[in-house]
């Protein structure tokens, strides 16, 4: 997956989602600040809170009754603050592509409780990586942002609200230097 209209081909045809996402994309950032990735999941149904995870779990999707889709996102608080931001992605990845938003007793069945055991599934994960990068980096936004900062690594960090490894990385996938 390299473009949101890859992400979109695996997703229903909803307009409002797609704006939701379109809008991230286009604005990575806004007044010099990184486009808040909490606004982006309460946009799409999911609250995002800060909690006690075990060592070396990032976050995870969990069905929450309470919020306007039925799952929450929980991020790690000891982690960064540009960690969490890339971890509220890529859980909204796995609502996207792995949430079963129709039957509320689905998600026992795909959401691993258990804390030694959170890397349910390889694949998922890798895909879910791959909605974030989309989100934050396709359809030209990391070569536009390449070319406005003549590829000065630190200010692309923060324009993006990653890490400055994390640029380094998506400046390889999507090939711009």
């Amino acid at each position: 997956m390299r473009s949101l209209r890859d992400l979109f081909a695996k997703l229903p045809a909803d307009g409002v989602l797609r704006h939701a996402l379109r809008q991230f994309n286009l604005a990575p950032g806004r007044l010099g600040k990184a486009v808040s990735v909490r606004e982006l999941a309460e946009s799409l149904g999911l609250d995002v809170y800060q909690v006690e995870l075990p060592k070396g779990m990032a976050g995870r999707l969990v069905s929450d009754p309470f919020s306007d889709s039925g799952y929450a996102i929980e991020v790690n608080r000891q982690h960064s603050v540009l960690s969490r931001r890339y971890t509220v992605l890529h859980e909204i990845g796995h609502f996207l592509l792995h949430a079963d938003v129709t039957d509320p007793l689905a998600d026992a069945m795909l959401l691993s409780r258990s804390d030694d055991e959170f890397y349910f599934n390889q694949s998922q994960e890798w895909e879910a990586n791959n909605v974030a990068d989309v989100l934050l980096f396709g359809d030209g936004a990391l070569a536009a942002a390449v070319s406005l900062h003549r590829g000065d690594v630190k200010k692309l960090a923060k324009y993006f609200g990653v890490t400055e490894n994390m640029i380094r990385v998506a400046m390889r996938k999507f090939e711009c230097s």
